[in-house]
């Protein structure tokens, strides 16, 4: 089998043992998808094969919600279509290492709308990834400072925070969502969370209580796979993994999500959080990484995932209000993670 098939023939093998309901706690159950016992992969959440559509069931009765992460990581990665990420050497590898998501979809073409999406649980009707067009609406940033809850966001190749221009070296400003939204731009006690990459380092090495509950990662265009071949990005990604992996916050049932802002440019599907995909009105098939502790090496997430459950997996971890699109997916949040 090709490694550009590799993810693709797992989630549907794994998905006939599944459990269907996105509500119920994840199983690991013992000998699922073959393999030797210590490390059998499990695929736990299923929606069914990644064109099909699959439809929803109820909660189980009974079943209580798991303990929140007491941090949370998401570093978005650019421009790679799901097939093509996982047969890059060193990003298959983290995935068969780790856990990811087969079903997972982007919101829109092309870059800006997805990271708004994430960040807002919208695209605001932007349909380009235009320097300008700021937004006046609830985010992320705004909830997480309402709440006292503490977070940074990091940009490779920016080098002084509360940053809000247009071109720094390798930074692309369309890829940092937060200098979009008025209140982030009018606020100082806001942008000043948005920080250089050479800092995350010393946000790591120090004790959890130390680290952003709270922690955004945008690597500059070569490193995040836009502008440089892919194995450059693959390699970047596994050190960058390797060092929140190692923090104590992260050992401490952290949580890091990686995924990717959009596919091919050609590919124009979404999904529906019943399962369904659509062949237009989005960015197409993705990887999304899921890292954690509290999932064993090689699980396969079947269920639908897009960026507006992404973010509901962080609003619901952080018992924050659902923004727009994202109270639709919050049936899927991957906050149900056993304890």
């Amino acid at each position: 089998m090709t490694r550009a098939r590799f993810g693709q023939h797992r989630a549907l093998r794994c998905s006939r043992s599944a459990v269907a309901s996105a509500l119920a706690v994840l199983m690991v159950a013992s000998g699922a998808c073959g393999g030797p016992a210590a490390r059998r992969p499990a695929a736990v959440r299923s929606a069914g094969p990644p064109s099909s559509a699959a439809a929803s069931s109820p909660a189980r009765p009974g079943v209580k919600r798991a303990r929140r992460f007491g941090h949370v990581f998401l570093v978005v990665m650019e421009n790679e279509p799901f097939a093509a990420a996982l047969a890059d050497p060193s990003i298959g590898r983290l995935a068969r290492r780790y856990a990811y998501e087969a079903n997972s979809y982007a919101a829109a073409h092309p870059s800006l709308p997805n990271y708004l999406a994430l960040t807002g649980g919208s695209t605001f009707g932007i349909t380009s990834d235009c320097l300008t067009c700021f937004v006046s609406a609830p985010n992320l940033a705004q909830q997480l400072q309402a709440a006292h809850l503490s977070w940074d966001g990091y940009f490779q190749s920016v080098s002084q925070s509360c940053y809000l221009g247009t071109s720094y070296g390798e930074y692309a400003a369309k890829h940092n969502p937060f200098r979009y939204y008025r209140d982030v731009r009018s606020r100082r006690a806001l942008c000043s969370h948005l920080r250089p990459y050479a800092e995350l380092r010393s946000a790591l090495e120090v004790p959890a209580r130390r680290t952003p509950a709270f922690v955004w990662v945008t690597p500059n265009v070569c490193y995040d796979g836009h502008s440089c071949p892919l194995f450059l990005a693959g390699r970047f990604l596994t050190g960058l993994v390797r060092e929140i992996t190692a923090s104590a916050a992260w050992r401490d049932g952290g949580l890091l999500l990686v995924t990717w802002d959009e596919g091919s440019g050609g590919d124009p599907r979404s999904i529906t959080p019943a399962g369904r995909v659509l062949p237009s009105g989005g960015g197409g098939h993705i990887l999304t990484l899921v890292i954690t502790p509290r999932l064993p090496p090689g699980t396969v997430l079947g269920a639908p995932m897009s960026h507006y459950g992404l973010l509901a997996t962080i609003e619901e971890n952080f018992r924050l209000p659902l923004l727009a699109k994202a109270r639709g997916w919050a049936a899927h949040s991957l906050f149900r993670f056993p304890s």
